[in-house]
C-alpha cells in the first residue's frame, strides 16, 4: 500500500430509492478506511454516479470518468465499498485495473478487504468481478425466462408494489398491478408542478406541509402497520420520476428488463405514464438539472445575473446603511477575489423590477415556446442501443456460437425483429427531424410570469436561456441589458412575429436610484 495515500472515493448506486442510504454508507465506509491508523490516508474527491449501472464502463460514468484522464494526477488509491460498486463487468473491471497498474494506482474494496496492490488482492479482485458480471448476466437471465408468461398475463412476480401502482389478484393466480388511484393522481400532480417550474425541494416541502405520507409508509398504512413518518426529500421526488415503473417497464435492481427480442418488459396495461411521453420528460428533466437547485435561492436572480464586466455571476447579499436601513444588493461575486476592476452592484428590488418590465412588456404578449426534441433524443438512444444489438449478434453468429438448429433459429428470430425496429427508429428520427423543433404552449409570458413565485422565476429564466447583465458603462451609470437568445431561433424556425429589438437595456444612476423604472427598447 502506497504511504499517506491520496484517496478517491467512488460511489455508485442503480437507481435511488425515497428512503436509501446506500450512498451515505459507501462515504463513511471509505472515509473510516482511509483515516484509519492503518492507512493514514486523506480523501481529496469524490466521484459519485447515482442512477447509473453497474454495467456502464468506468471511464464513461459522469462522475468517475473525469478522474482517469484530466484529474489522474490527483489521487493514488481508488476506494471502493464494494468491487461491484466500480464495475459489474469483468472486461471493464480488467481495463481499470490495468490503467491502475501502468499509472502507479492501487484499487481498494474496503469492505472485501481487497487491497489490489498486493498479490492475493490481484487474484481475489478478478475472481470477484467475474462473478459479479455472473450475477448480472444471471439476474438478466432470469427476468427474461418468464417475460412471455407476464407479457401475457399480465402477472407481477417482483416484491413490493413499485410507486403509485397496488396488487389485484388474478382468477388464475398470480398478482396484477393496477394503478393506485390516490397516488396516480399525486404522480400527474408532481409532473405538472415540475412543469411549471416547481423544484422538487419545494415540491417535498410542500407534501411534508400537506401531510402527505410517503409511498412506503403508505404500504405500511394500508398494511395496518404504524407508518414511519418519513419525510419527502428532493431526492425521493427524483428517484419517482426517473424510475421507468411509472411508464410501466419492468426493471430489476435498477436495470431494465428485456424479452428475448430486445423489448422492454411491461409491468401493466395501464402505467402512470405512457413510455414516450415519459422518455420525453425524463431528458428535459435531466437537461434541467444544472438549473434547478436541490435548495431554494434566497432570491430570484442570485447566480443566475451577470456581471457584464468580468463575466463572473453575482450573489445577493445585504447592507445596513447608517440610518438603520437594510437593503439587499446583487453584487458581483468576484470582488472578494480583485479579479474584477468594476465590480457590478445593484439594489436587489430594482433588478427584479427590470427584469419583470422585461417578460411583462417585452415578452408579455408573445407565447411561450417549448422545444420539442426530447423524443428525439430518446429515438437515437434507442436505435444505438438496436444497432449494437445487432452487431453482437452478427460478431456471435460469425464466431460459431450459434450451434445447435433452435439456436440458429432464436438468432434469426431476433436478427429480423432487431433490423425492422432500425429501419422504423431511423424512419421516426427523419420524420421528427423534418417537423418543427418548436410548440405553442397555450400562454403568454406575462401570463406564466405572473404566476410564479420567485423560485420559479429564476428556474423560468434559466429554462429559457435569459441573460441578465449588469455594468458601468462610459458615463459611469449601472445598466441592465436582458436578452433571450432563443427567441432568434424560434423566429428562424416558426416565422414567429416579435417587436423589434427584444434586446432592452435600462441605465440607471449609480449614486440615485429612480424611485419608478421605465423601459426603452434598441
Amino acid at each position: 500500500m502506497i504511504s499517506n495515500p491520496r484517496v478517491l472515493g467512488a460511489v455508485r448506486l442503480s437507481i435511488l430509492k425515497d428512503d436509501t442510504t446506500s450512498p451515505e454508507k459507501q462515504r463513511h465506509a471509505v472515509e473510516h478506511w482511509a483515516t484509519g491508523p492503518a492507512v493514514n490516508g486523506r480523501v481529496v474527491g469524490w466521484a459519485e454516479d447515482l442512477d447509473v449501472s453497474g454495467a456502464m464502463h468506468p471511464f464513461k460514468r459522469p462522475g468517475l470518468g473525469p478522474w482517469f484522464d484530466e484529474r489522474a494526477d490527483e489521487w493514488d488509491v481508488l476506494a471502493v465499498w464494494k468491487l461491484d460498486r466500480l464495475s459489474r463487468k469483468a472486461g471493464h473491471f480488467a481495463e481499470v485495473f490495468e490503467w491502475c497498474q501502468k499509472h502507479g494506482k492501487a484499487i481498494v474494496s474496503v469492505t472485501e478487504g481487497i487491497d489490489m496492490s498486493t498479490p492475493m488482492g490481484k487474484m481475489f479482485a478478478q475472481i470477484i468481478a467475474a462473478f459479479a458480471e455472473g450475477e448480472l448476466d444471471t439476474i438478466r437471465a432470469r427476468a427474461l425466462s418468464g417475460s412471455a408468461a407476464r407479457k401475457a398475463k399480465g402477472v407481477w412476480i417482483g416484491g413490493v408494489e413499485p410507486y403509485g401502482y397496488h396488487f389485484e389478484r388474478q382468477e388464475d393466480g398470480g398478482k396484477k398491478l393496477v394503478q393506485d388511484e390516490t397516488y396516480a393522481e399525486l404522480f400527474r400532480e408532481i409532473i405538472e408542478r415540475l412543469k411549471g417550474d416547481w423544484t422538487a425541494y419545494k415540491i417535498a416541502l410542500d407534501l411534508n406541509k400537506r401531510g402527505v405520507p410517503t409511498w412506503r409508509d403508505h404500504l405500511r398504512i394500508v398494511k395496518g402497520d404504524e407508518p414511519r413518518g418519513i419525510s419527502w426529500t428532493a431526492n425521493a421526488i427524483r428517484a419517482i420520476i426517473m424510475n421507468p415503473t411509472v411508464a410501466g417497464i419492468y426493471t430489476h435492481k435498477g436495470e431494465n428488463v428485456v424479452d428475448e427480442n430486445g423489448e422492454h418488459v411491461r409491468i401493466t396495461d395501464r402505467p402512470l405514464m405512457e413510455f414516450a411521453e415519459w422518455s420525453e420528460f425524463v431528458a428535459a428533466l435531466k437537461s434541467d438539472r444544472p438549473v434547478r437547485r436541490a435548495t431554494p435561492s434566497r432570491s430570484m436572480l442570485g447566480g443566475v445575473a451577470i456581471c457584464k464586466n468580468c463575466g463572473g455571476r453575482m450573489s445577493s447579499n445585504k447592507k445596513v446603511k447608517t440610518n438603520g436601513r437594510v437593503h439587499y444588493y446583487y453584487s458581483c461575486n468576484n470582488v472578494n477575489m480583485g479579479t474584477c476592476l468594476y465590480p457590478s452592484r445593484i439594489r436587489r428590488d430594482l433588478l427584479d423590477m427590470a427584469v419583470d418590465q422585461f417578460v411583462n412588456v417585452t415578452l408579455g404578449p408573445l407565447p411561450v415556446m417549448e422545444r420539442v426534441g426530447n423524443s428525439i433524443s430518446q429515438a437515437k438512444t434507442e436505435l444505438s442501443e438496436s444497432e449494437a444489438t445487432l452487431d453482437r449478434l452478427e460478431a456471435d453468429y460469425r464466431a460459431g456460437r450459434y450451434k445447435s438448429d433452435v439456436q440458429i433459429e432464436r438468432y434469426w428470430g431476433q436478427h429480423e425483429f432487431q433490423s425492422a425496429k432500425v429501419e422504423r427508429l431511423r424512419e421516426e428520427i427523419k420524420t421528427a427531424e423534418a417537423a418543427p423543433a418548436w410548440r405553442e404552449t397555450g400562454r403568454s409570458y406575462a401570463e406564466e410570469w405572473a404566476a410564479k413565485d420567485d423560485e420559479q422565476k429564476r428556474v423560468f429564466v434559466q429554462r429559457h436561456g435569459m441573460t441578465i447583465m449588469v455594468g458601468i458603462v462610459e458615463d459611469g451609470s449601472r445598466r441592465v441589458t436582458c436578452k433571450m437568445p432563443e427567441l432568434t431561433e424560434i423566429v428562424k424556425e416558426t416565422g414567429l412575429h416579435i417587436p423589434d429589438g427584444y434586446v432592452w437595456t435600462e441605465p440607471i444612476s449609480e449614486y440615485t436610484f429612480p424611485a419608478r423604472i421605465g423601459y426603452t427598447r434598441k
